[in-house]
């Protein structure tokens, strides 16, 4: 386990969730700026790719209980969801758990409350007849999410201006006959980067392996397991490999606006020609990293002989890792779109509950939660990197094609 520093992973990460690095904020550039000093000292040429992304700023938000009686709740914007009139707007406050059509009255105009964040068909179904959303956390313990729809939600099906509120506070929302909610939030483009570092291979360079994650977070969140954990692996994975010449070439990729809907490695697979794309053999991707007190996992997106490598490779070393066969809500998934199999490593732990949350900090971070996952990562890397031949088919089974493609076009309007 010497060659992974895990310590110096865990570093990375407290310094990267030392401020949120949501999309176009200067937390962000920071970060940005952080991670391509690191690659450069470990002998890295890095380089950056700019896109153009829409992002947004909360500027107002509150939700008021006006009858029978008064009192505020404290809430949270779901950013690109819409906004009110500047005075607000006001309703009968009414239970829908998940925009069930039992419970939709023929009405409008009322402010729904809702057991989870609709569904983009849900969504649509809103529009028009509720003036707002009020949707409750899904657990008593947890803080207030700081996430967004896809903004073409608002701009192709119309604006419904959306809050989370605390679990407990909701019990009060459910006695309630009436409810003012006023949201102000804007919309703007911004510009940010994808960061790429190489080891060119040595006898099969044309056959590149992807190691892969997000370095943003959350608007106003620190972001420390989600994904300064995953960052810092990367970082972790180019120290250990840096001095190597592996037969084949790896490609270290760091994504931005992953928490906007995957936008940067979407953007680059996009971007790629179809020879380019042929070249990547499979893309390894670390997301939700160095939460203590839990267990690694893998989500594989690929064929049988993928997870069986991944599973063998695990019990041969002594790893008990969860594998699973399915599609993950990350940067991995913009390859699988495009016919390029993934392996998703991630750290199933107690931090989970607080991801997306002001509570995602570096609290919950811990070198020991990097040593197993990372010394097993490299160790994945560097049999696929020098196998003379890659031990599995590169290849999306069909079941994987049909989950991947629900999973896009939910995400995007109808």
């Amino acid at each position: 386990m010497e060659k992974f520093d895990y310590t110096y992973a865990y570093n990375i990460a407290l310094a990267l969730s030392r401020q949120p690095r949501f999309t176009g904020t200067e937390g962000e550039r920071q970060a940005r700026e952080l991670i391509v000093r690191e690659l450069e000292s470990l002998g890295y040429n890095p380089s950056l790719e700019k896109f153009s992304v829409k992002t947004y700023d909360v500027v107002e938000s509150e939700l008021e209980i006006v009858k029978p009686h008064n009192k505020k709740i404290e809430c949270s914007v779901l950013g690109f969801s819409g906004e009110t009139p500047i005075e607000g707007v006001e309703g009968d406050i009414l239970y829908i758990e998940n925009a069930d059509n039992i419970l939709l009255p023929e009405a409008t105009g009322w402010i729904g409350l809702a057991s989870q964040r609709p569904s983009r068909e849900y969504w649509k179904k809103l529009i028009g007849k509720a003036s707002g959303l009020v949707i409750v956390e899904g657990s008593p313990y947890r803080e207030l999410s700081r996430v967004a729809i896809p903004y073409e939600w608002r701009e192709k099906m119309g604006s419904l201006p959306s809050v989370y509120v605390r679990y407990r506070d909701a019990y009060e929302l459910l006695s309630a006959e009436r409810a003012r909610l006023k949201v102000v939030q804007t919309y703007r483009d911004t510009e940010t980067y994808n960061i790429f570092a190489t080891i060119e291979g040595s006898k099969y360079p044309d056959e590149v392996i992807y190691v892969t994650a997000h370095y943003d977070s959350v608007q106003g969140v620190p972001g420390a397991t989600d994904n300064a954990g995953g960052t810092a692996m990367v970082l972790a994975l180019a120290k250990a490999l840096s001095a190597s010449r592996p037969k084949r070439t790896v490609r270290f990729a760091l994504f931005g606006a992953e928490e906007l809907g995957l936008r940067g490695s979407l953007f680059h697979v996009n971007s790629l020609s179809d020879d380019e794309k042929k070249k990547i053999k499979t893309v390894v991707n670390l997301d939700v990293h160095g939460g203590i007190f839990g267990s690694s996992a893998a989500i594989i997106s690929g064929a049988k002989s993928l997870r069986y490598f991944v599973e063998a490779l695990a019990k041969r070393v002594g790893v008990n890792l969860s594998i699973s066969e399915d599609v993950m809500s990350s940067d991995g998934s913009s390859f699988v779109k495009h016919g390029i199999p993934a392996v998703n490593l991630y750290r199933a732990s107690g931090s989970g509950a607080d991801i997306h949350t002001v509570k995602d900090s570096s609290e919950h971070l811990h070198p020991i939660a990097f040593k197993t996952i990372g010394y097993f990562t490299l160790l994945l890397l560097e049999e696929i990197l020098n196998a003379e031949e890659i031990p599995f088919e590169r290849e999306i089974p069909e079941d994987i094609k049909k989950k991947v493609e629900e999973y896009f076009s939910r995400r995007q309007p109808i």
